[in-house]
């Protein structure tokens, strides 16, 4: 078969068309997958925090120093002697470990990972539970106070991710048992 002399010009013309179309294809698909694998390790390393903030309140409530016993850490925060009014999330607290043990510290923390920069707050709040079932009610009431319990919201942000928060009910177990030798 003879072929066209524009024939061959145009079957190049398709076929790097063709080819082009498929590496901007390529391309785009690496973009959102690097994007995608990007944002994971950033989620990952915000869910590591919360879960690490968590631990670490569960460690403060359980540790007793000369001054508090952990409990009241958490409800008088930060070091057992505050007020019930210093909780709630317009008082954000953090851990941090000073002198080889976990602390509660006023504030929110600042903290870097792998150039990514988080910001975590731990978050206390007195809860209620109703009087008949001894639930848990959503909302906190005063007229059902439970001073026995606790919960502790951590929440990790980071510019342009949504934030993770993680929470848990932290309950006066470990309550100290002192006897009386001296009326």
């Amino acid at each position: 078969m003879k072929r066209e002399k524009g024939q061959v010009l145009m079957e190049l013309l398709i076929a790097i068309t063709v080819g082009v179309v498929l590496a901007a294809i390529g391309a785009q698909l690496a973009s959102v997958s690097l994007n995608a694998a990007r944002s994971s390790r950033q989620q990952n390393e915000g869910m590591g925090l919360a879960q690490e903030g968590i631990e670490a309140m569960r460690a403060i409530a359980r540790t007793n120093s000369p001054s508090s016993q952990g409990w009241n850490k958490l409800y008088l925060p930060p070091d057992g002697t505050g007020a019930s009014s210093t909780k709630g999330i317009g008082n954000p607290f953090h851990p941090e470990v000073i002198g080889g043990e976990w602390q509660l510290v006023s504030g929110s923390e600042t903290v870097v990972l792998a150039g990514n920069t988080h910001t975590r707050s731990v978050i206390i709040e007195n809860v209620s539970r109703a009087s008949s079932t001894r639930a848990i009610l959503a909302a906190y009431d005063a007229a059902y106070d439970d001073p026995s319990t606790q919960k502790v919201r951590v929440i990790v942000s980071r510019t342009g991710l949504p934030d993770i928060e993680l929470s848990a009910y932290f309950t006066r177990f470990l309550n100290e048992v002192t006897v009386q030798t001296n009326w």
